[in-house]
């Protein structure tokens, strides 16, 4: 597995994901001539099947102090939520191998 360290995760409402993905793209200037956009697009993401929502990890690197106060805006707001790397693990893997379901009870049998 990967170093999770170096990363912060986050649940993400699609209604409000694009306001996100226009801000980092509009504060670094894309796109230009290497970079297409900051963020992925939101069908892009892990989706969580009950709820729509994404789990978007992002580099500690590319948050400056300015994205921390869009965070906080976010997480206020109810349009994100800041989940541990254990968590994101456990909710990454319950969509990609989710568990069987149990089977159907047997039918009674007849009278």
């Amino acid at each position: 597995m990967p170093d999770l360290s170096t990363h912060r995760f986050f649940r993400v409402d699609p209604a409000h994901y694009s306001t996100y993905t226009d801000y980092v793209n509009d504060s670094r200037g894309y796109p230009n001539d290497h970079t297409l956009r900051g963020l992925p697009l939101f069908a892009w993401l892990l989706q969580e099947p009950s709820t729509g929502w994404g789990l978007c990890p992002i580099g500690k690197w590319r948050i400056d102090d300015e994205d921390e106060v869009v965070i906080a805006q976010a997480i206020a707001a109810g349009a994100a939520t800041e989940i541990s790397a254990e968590q994101y693990v456990a909710e990454r893997n319950a969509i990609l191998d989710p568990p069987e379901p149990e089977p159907p009870d047997p039918p009674d049998p007849p009278i």
